[in-house]
């Protein structure tokens, strides 16, 4: 059925008045006409009666109008809704760690405003359990997480992921720690230091990094504190009040505060960083383009 003629048709049953219908539709009396009488040839009955006088319906006019007309507007925003599925939509909402929002985001926005120019952009840093939540709740597009271990069985859970570069974890201290003027060190030499810790919950991937690192060394960390905010810990760490361990990306980050990093001789732990989506048995077009333009960046990372 040509959902153009029902459109024309609910126009002239309300009115009965096809000179009004003309107005308020913006199309020709004969324009009207026209797919009112295919709408008629397709369903093989009279709607209308019209005479010089007037415009009435016909009985199956009247049941055809009054079983359509009520839900009419939301059959209408709901095809439009599949048409515009095709484009992208005028506002992408990304939520982001902030090492991601830091280090790749300027690149994918970049690249994504080359390909789409209309788009607009909301970005919102939060922490990675946050992101992964949003993009569930589905209120966030695209989302940007630090790797979790074990993030397979999350991606069981209504949530596709592509992992972006990794970066290998190093210890992070002062400049005036005690260990500070080598390059490398035994990981197990930080063994009675104090560390400043990652918070499991809102920081799930580092958490499991840095525990993971201590036992391979055959110790337990002796935390001090815990937290997810780069620069609180950095901070921290410069004046001496714990070290740490941190991927090479996010360390570029603080390289301007008083800390130094140093490569592990006895553990080699990779990071990374991965955009997240929704898992649908359908996905929607515009995202497949954006899947498929991430794909391509991460070569170029």
């Amino acid at each position: 059925m040509n959902l153009l003629s029902l459109r024309y048709f609910i126009e002239v049953a309300k009115t009965l008045n096809f000179t009004e219908a003309s107005k308020n539709l913006h199309v020709s009396q004969p324009g009207i006409s026209q797919q009112i009488n295919l709408l008629e040839e397709k369903l093989g009955v009279k709607l209308l009666y019209r005479t010089t006088r007037k415009v009435e319906l016909t009985e199956e006019g009247r049941y055809l109008f009054e079983k359509t007309a009520p839900s009419f507007d939301q059959i209408e925003n709901t095809v439009f809704n599949v048409i515009d599925s095709k484009t992208l939509p005028h506002l992408v909402k990304i939520a982001t760690i902030p090492s991601a929002a830091s280090l790749y985001l300027p690149i994918i926005l970049n690249q994504l405003h080359i390909h789409y120019p209309n788009i607009e952009f909301s970005i919102k840093e939060t922490t990675s359990a946050h992101v992964v939540e949003l993009i569930k709740n589905r209120e966030y597009h695209l989302g940007f997480i630090r790797t979790p271990v074990n993030f397979e069985s999350n991606e069981q859970e209504g949530i596709k992921y592509l992992e972006l570069k990794r970066s290998p974890i190093r210890a992070v201290v002062s400049s005036d720690h005690r260990l500070a003027s080598r390059e490398k060190i035994k990981l197990k030499e930080l063994s009675d230091d104090f560390f400043l810790h990652y918070d499991s919950i809102q920081s799930p991937a580092l958490h499991q990094l840095l525990q993971t690192a201590c036992a391979t060394a055959g110790f337990i960390p002796k935390t001090i504190c815990s937290g997810s905010e780069l620069l609180t810990i950095a901070y921290l760490v410069s004046n001496n009040f714990g070290v740490t361990l941190m991927p090479v990306d996010m360390f570029k980050l603080i390289d301007f505060i008083d800390v130094k990093s140093l490569e592990l001789e006895d553990i080699y732990l990779e990071s990374s960083i991965s955009a997240v989506w929704e898992d649908s048995p359908y996905i929607r077009l515009n995202k497949k383009h954006i899947v498929k333009l991430l794909a391509n960046l991460k070569l170029n990372l």
